[in-house]
């Protein structure tokens, strides 16, 4: 029984992070930790400002839940995270809450929860309210040393996009959306909001956002983040190509271009995420340069809340 609801404060970051990192270890060993940076970010919201909610189940201290609906106004959709104590065995109760305070809050938006594939219980707990599959993808992981090799492409020239400057900031706004425009679920951001959002994600790495150009002319980007430093892994956020310059290999010198700096900072491993039914090709490339599926976890909707659930 839902017993108390309260929203989470600065203080509550570390307890929130060992419940959440409790959760995933119990029912995937592979699964990527949450760093203090990261579960600030987790508490800021994917897209749009988001409080954390920490129930408690039958009095228990301090909290037995950790909820976030990270809603995203411009797509009208929630991106729903649900954390458990290990003791906590029932989740209907959490689960019906959160689709309830969802439905009072925006009753006409999707809602796209999210489970690592091997927890069982929670997927569960989203199936009796009607939630299925909707998209699977893998964390993937590849261990690395100081001497990997980029790939050099004559013409093409990867170098550091300058982030405090204006231009250079819509310049990577632009190859950023031009980049995923076919992705399943994207949607086109305006440039202040979201330039406001990717310089202050805690995770940020203001050296890590790096511009490929060919006669001056940005055809991608690659961006690293500290996602992982505590566990000593470089993390590529995101890689994209410009619509009018795929298949000539710049994603891949691209990408080695970001692993080869996670590996200059002196990470051991390098980490990144992928949809497995991506168009683009992104999963062979990864599997070609040498990254392995490690973990998977999986977005769930409800066939009831589809009508804005793809734009």
């Amino acid at each position: 029984m839902i017993t108390s609801v309260r929203v989470a404060e600065e203080t509550d970051i570390p307890a929130i992070a060992s419940l959440i990192n409790a959760h995933e270890l119990a029912v995937d060993p592979a699964a990527s930790m949450m760093s203090h940076d990261a579960t600030v970010d987790f508490m800021n919201g994917y897209a749009d400002e988001s409080p954390t909610y920490l129930l408690g189940i039958d009095h228990t201290s301090p909290f037995a839940a950790v909820v976030n609906l990270h809603p995203d106004a411009l797509k009208k959709r929630f991106y729903t995270d649900v954390y458990v104590s290990s003791d906590v065995n029932d989740l209907g109760e959490i689960i019906g809450w959160t689709i309830a305070k969802a439905r009072d809050e925006h009753p006409d938006w999707a809602m796209w929860p999210g489970a690592n594939v091997l927890d069982t219980k929670l997927i569960e707990g989203w199936a009796k309210f009607d939630f299925t599959l909707l998209r699977r993808y893998f964390t993937m992981r590849m261990p690395i040393s100081s001497d990997f090799e980029r790939t050099q492409i004559e013409g093409l020239v990867i170098e550091p996009f300058d982030t405090t400057d204006p231009d250079q900031q819509r310049d990577w706004h632009r190859i950023h959306q031009d980049s995923f425009q076919n992705h399943f679920g994207f949607h086109a951001r305006p440039f202040d909001s979201w330039i406001t959002k990717a310089l202050t994600e805690n995770t940020f790495d203001p050296n890590g956002v790096f511009r490929a150009s060919v006669d001056g002319r940005t055809v991608g980007f690659c961006e690293c983040a500290d996602e992982f430093v505590e566990e000593r892994r470089g993390y590529i956020s995101a890689l994209g190509v410009g619509q009018d310059d795929v298949g000539h290999g710049y994603g891949e010198a691209l990408l080695r271009h970001g692993i080869a700096y996670c590996a200059s900072r002196g990470f051991d491993s390098v980490e990144l995420g992928v949809d497995t039914a991506n168009e683009s090709g992104a999963l062979r490339l990864y599997e070609k340069v040498g990254f392995r599926a490690e973990s998977s976890w999986i977005q769930m909707s409800n066939d009831e809340w589809a009508t804005t659930s793809t734009e």
